[in-house]
């Protein structure tokens, strides 16, 4: 009997890695044959022993560059159209990327599970977001902030430009102006560990 392939582990295209009843195949990396597990291309085993689930990861998979879906991303608001938002990415799954030249939009149906009337209602230019990507279109993406970790995670007072303090679920207020504004927050709007700062 053939030793399954261990977690970390460098195999080749066409290389057995274990058998159905052990691993749950992995669609994009492997594929199965007579009940074997055969890797479809070269890299390095990651198995996820809570779901018993064995991929082939090449080492470009943690240090691309590029955007796939299911992505988190962090950008600033480039403009506001009547149905969407434009965004510029500043990081990708925490990366940051200097000069980077994705973009991607966020369509009103996805902003939030509560319904929007106006775009500006949940977004201003210049506020720093985080997204998900859900689709790619061509050299664009579309995402979402539907969800408690998506949305706003800085802005800054539409009159005066001082960052804006938190006063409600979807309500902030100037320290300096006394503005008050609505935006679609993320949970840690104003706690947020990464830069912001591009």
């Amino acid at each position: 009997m053939k030793e399954s392939a261990k977690n970390k582990e460098i195999v080749l295209t066409g290389q057995y890695l274990g058998v159905v009843e052990e691993f749950l195949p992995d669609k994009q990396s492997t594929y199965v044959k007579d009940g074997q597990i055969i890797a479809s291309k070269t890299g390095i085993i990651n198995i996820d022993t809570n779901k018993r689930l064995i991929e082939v990861r090449n080492y470009q998979e943690e240090n691309r560059k590029t955007v796939k879906i299911g992505d988190r991303v962090i950008g600033t608001t480039l403009f506001l159209r009547q149905y969407s938002v434009g965004l510029n990415f500043h990081t990708i799954n925490g990366k940051v990327h200097f000069n980077s030249s994705y973009f991607g939009n966020i369509h009103v149906s996805q902003i939030s599970k509560k319904y929007i009337e106006k775009i500006s209602d949940a977004f201003q230019t210049t506020d720093i977001i985080r997204a998900k990507v859900i689709e790619q279109n061509y050299n664009e993406y579309k995402l979402s902030t539907s969800g408690r970790n998506f949305g706003v995670i800085h802005a800054d007072c539409l009159i005066c430009g001082t960052p804006l303090k938190k006063i409600g679920q979807d309500r902030l207020r100037c320290p300096r102006c006394g503005n008050l504004e609505s935006r679609k927050l993320a949970d840690d709007f104003g706690n947020v560990s990464e830069n912001l700062r591009f």
